[in-house]
């Protein structure tokens, strides 16, 4: 039986679309991709405005160890390099107009590879941790020498709420997940694997487990978890399937432990057994605004507002429209009736009514923020010119009902931000000494320790956000020298 982590919380799912088969967004016009996509350094731009480049064309390499190549995800004319925002920060963007010919070129496939090639493959095919942490995964596998790696864990409890993308792929893709994790576990040199999978996910269970015997496979353990969220964070996990406790400020390598996410599995499955590299990936897109919900390979450098356009809005322009002209017609017909046509009257009075109130709801649906993630961990924005990258396990579309827009109050003292925090901290005290400025304070109450998983900011009855305050005392705490 799995070990319990302190802390958590049990927030609604929301995962409305793990029912539905991954189906491929059709790729934009025009793509815009980032150089940064990736933990570390940018990566160096590799190709000049008029080259023409096909899916799978490096655009550019990495700068050293913590970096990541990164891949043309369609064929077509380099149009621009020019600097746009993603997740908050500027980056260049390598703007290609997609010719829609879909020729590609491939690394060469391996057959019966090394430790070596694998590693090797694993950073030229640009693959990063796609759970949403984006660390290049050839350094993650590179460990310090005196750590001695005995367990490979395979992250699939996806306990973000709306996320489905990794449930997903677990169900359509169980014997390259399997594969993958197997290629890691060679270059990592070790016989032991186990996949993490919360329990509300049990047909993925029942799915791996029996691709495992049917295959024959050896040491690949698939473990069910209790369904908590982070149960999903990597100390947490750790801690749920071997007891192990990773140290503060310390790597899960200093404990003999590599986590992966499945979908990075998967992904080295396609760079070692494909030669593809890493340019698109399985996006959930939801959320109240959105009409056809679901999870979709999609393209890197897709912007939000071109997945929008084939997903749709529940408010769009059409459905609005189309409810205001059969309203006006029901409202002149009712002008047309005479006053002892009563049970006609009450007809179009009860269609009109109806019609108000869809059209209401229709209005009520309109996003008022977008979020690359989930609604937990991910990044907020109101700006449909960001673009889909290799960390974008999914894109939401929040109506007012799904936004908290309660404005904070003071803190009541009430604890229980301190005692839903998975590591054990006092989010409190790390608030006061945010406002107070007093950086040192909020290191003294293990800010640096903080997973930023929001866990305080979800329980707490002022609506205060705690996890900003986490952010922002990182950042001076770093930025100091404290």
């Amino acid at each position: 039986m799995p070990t319990k982590f302190p802390g958590g919380v049990h927030p609604h799912t929301n995962k409305i679309t793990q029912r539905d088969y991954i189906s491929e967004l059709t790729p934009p016009a025009k793509v815009f991709v980032p150089v940064l996509q990736h933990v570390g350094k940018p990566a160096i731009v590799k190709v000049q405005i008029g080259d023409y480049v096909k899916i799978g064309t490096l655009l550019a390499s990495a700068d050293g160890i913590l970096s990541s190549n990164i891949f043309s995800p369609v064929s077509g004319k380099v149009m621009a390099i020019e600097n746009r925002i993603i997740h908050e920060c500027d980056a260049l963007h390598i703007v290609i107009d997609n010719d829609f010919s879909d020729s590609a070129e491939y690394l060469p496939r391996l057959s019966n590879p090394s430790k070596e090639q694998i590693l090797e493959r694993i950073a030229e095919a640009g693959i990063v941790g796609m759970g949403g942490a984006g660390f290049p995964t050839a350094a993650k596998l590179n460990p310090p020498k005196e750590d001695k790696i005995d367990t490979l864990i395979i992250n699939g409890a996806e306990c973000e709420p709306y996320i489905t993308s990794d449930h997903r792929i677990m169900l359509e893709y169980p014997e390259q997940i399997l594969k993958g994790a197997k290629y890691i576990a060679t270059a990592l040199g070790v016989d032991n694997i186990i996949i993490g999978i919360e329990n509300n996910k049990q047909d993925a269970i029942d799915t791996l487990t029996k691709t495992i015997t049917a295959n024959k496979i050896i040491g690949i353990k698939v473990v069910s978890l209790k369904t908590r969220y982070p149960q999903g964070a990597e100390k947490q996990l750790i801690y749920s399937l071997t007891k192990r406790t990773v140290p503060a400020c310390e790597l899960p390598s200093k404990i003999g432990v590599i986590v992966n996410n499945v979908h990075t599995a998967l992904s080295v499955y396609f760079a070692v057994w494909d030669g593809q590299p890493l340019y698109r990936r399985v996006v959930t897109v939801s959320g109240g605004a959105v009409k056809n919900k679901g999870s979709y390979w999609i393209r890197t450098g897709t912007t939000y507002k071109d997945v929008l356009s084939v997903c749709k809005t529940v408010d769009s322009f059409e459905n609005t429209k189309v409810t205001q002209d059969k309203l006006r017609e029901k409202q002149q017909e009712l002008s047309k009736l005479q006053k002892h046509e009563k049970a006609e009257r009450r007809e179009i009075n009860a269609s009109i009514k109806a019609l108000k109130k869809e059209l209401e709801t229709v209005k009520s649906s309109k996003y008022i923020m977008v979020v690359n993630g989930g609604p937990m961990m991910g990044t907020c924005t109101q700006n449909e010119e960001e673009v889909i990258s290799k960390t974008s396990s999914a894109l939401l579309f929040l109506t007012e009902k799904e936004v908290n827009t309660v404005s904070p109050s003071q803190c009541i003292n009430c604890g229980k931000c301190a005692m839903v925090c998975p590591m054990k901290l006092m989010p409190m005290f790390i608030d006061a000494a945010t406002i107070a400025g007093d950086w040192a304070e909020a290191k003294k109450y293990g800010s640096i320790d903080c997973i930023l998983c929001g866990c305080c900011s979800y329980i707490c009855p002022a609506k205060r956000d705690l996890v900003s305050s986490m952010k922002r005392s990182k950042k001076m705490i770093l930025k100091r020298g404290i």
